[in-house]
């Protein structure tokens, strides 16, 4: 009888060790390391440049998520996503430790709520994206990506709220409110800060996919001094198509800007040339592309073209105020496995006006080989 007990006290301690163990909330460790040689020519200047870099189709990164059930179908979870440049060991994002993405959210039946630094869902960036899809180059590389004609494809932001919807009949929706717009922490006053805000719709059926979405940024009191400073706003359409699920896809896409303060996210040696009067008003743009992914075995063939028009609405009397930019792009990735894909990717990019600048560095063309692994 003593035997017993002592056998059944044994059992229910196991069973019990077996559901606590069972409970514990699950921890992943994930990353991708990118790493390539890259080829520059830049037309404006005898600029020729040939380097090692990380993250020309993914950024290089290292990062820990995990979840925890704890009530029916409700979950708490996280992700903090830390960045870094594989060809020297250097931190990314100014060195923050998790400057990629760094959130904790509730997910249930209603959705899912979040909060902390993410990317918007209208960009490339972060586990929120929703727009990395729609084109072949999926935003990576210098020019291949919509970034070459495009605003906001790779922005992030701190001190965010945001809010992802259920799907219903392949529809999502989803919100998300930046306190601080760019900057890393508030101030002591609302009207102070910049803010940031983001909202979208997207559908996803059998062979096709769309997406909308609108985007908005309010320059606070403490920024005024700078130009331009009125509400900037960016609207996003994009569609792909695959015919009859076969190894062709077709992307589609537009985005209309306003009051911004650069041309794209990748003409950074070009934002800084442009000159501003004090009505406040900034660049007003609409870029357009069209692109196609063939699939051959673990090859995949790229190819888009895209086209950005704009004025600066805010130039200064007699300076030049027009500016366009074309963009040609093709490449190929092939996977050696499932974690591993090689990439040829070159682009050419040519800038009217504004964009043509003896001491702008946008005309190029950029070739990049390379290999990203994930883990």
């Amino acid at each position: 009888m003593k035997k017993f007990h002592i056998a059944a006290v044994a059992a229910t301690i196991a069973l019990a060790a077996g559901s606590a163990v069972a409970a514990e909330p699950s921890v992943t460790l994930y990353g991708v390391v990118d790493t390539g040689l890259q080829y520059t020519h830049v037309e404006n200047s005898s600029k020729d440049v040939f380097e090692m870099n990380s993250g020309n189709y993914a950024g290089s990164r290292w990062g820990l998520k995990g979840s925890e059930k704890i009530a029916g179908n409700t979950s708490v979870g996280f992700i903090l996503e830390s960045g870094f440049a594989s060809d020297t060991g250097t931190s990314g994002q100014g060195g923050k430790l998790f400057g990629r993405e760094a959130q904790i959210y509730v997910s249930g039946n209603y959705g899912r709520f979040g909060a902390g630094r993410v990317g918007a869902f209208t960009s490339g960036s972060s586990s929120l994206s929703r727009y990395w899809d729609f084109e072949p180059f999926e935003t990576g590389y210098t020019d291949a990506g919509i970034q070459a004609t495009q605003v906001n494809v790779w922005s992030l932001h701190s001190n965010t709220l945001y809010y992802v919807s259920p799907k219903f009949s392949g529809f999502e929706f989803g919100a998300q409110y930046a306190l601080a717009g760019d900057a890393d922490k508030e101030t002591t006053g609302l009207a102070n800060d910049d803010h940031f805000a983001n909202a979208y719709v997207r559908w996803d059926g059998k062979n096709a996919k769309a997406i909308a979405g609108l985007e908005y940024y309010r320059v606070g009191h403490a920024n005024q001094s700078s130009y331009p400073n009125k509400d900037r706003w960016s609207a996003k359409l994009a569609g792909a198509w695959t015919p009859n699920g076969g190894p062709a896809t077709l992307f589609a896409g537009y985005n209309y800007y306003r009051n911004q303060a650069k041309f794209a996210d990748s003409t950074w040696d070009d934002d800084g040339l442009v000159q501003y009067d004090e009505s406040g008003k900034g660049l007003e743009g609409h870029a357009f592309y069209l692109g196609g992914r063939y699939n051959i075995g673990a090859a995949s063939l790229l190819a888009q073209f895209q086209f950005l028009t704009g004025k600066n609405k805010g130039a200064r009397t007699g300076d030049d105020d027009e500016y366009k930019r074309y963009v040609a792009s093709l490449g190929c990735h092939y996977f050696f496995s499932k974690r591993t894909m090689g990439y040829a990717v070159a682009s050419y990019a040519k800038g009217t006006g504004l964009l043509d600048q003896d001491e702008g560095g946008s005309n190029r063309v950029v070739t990049t080989v390379g290999v990203t692994h994930w883990f």
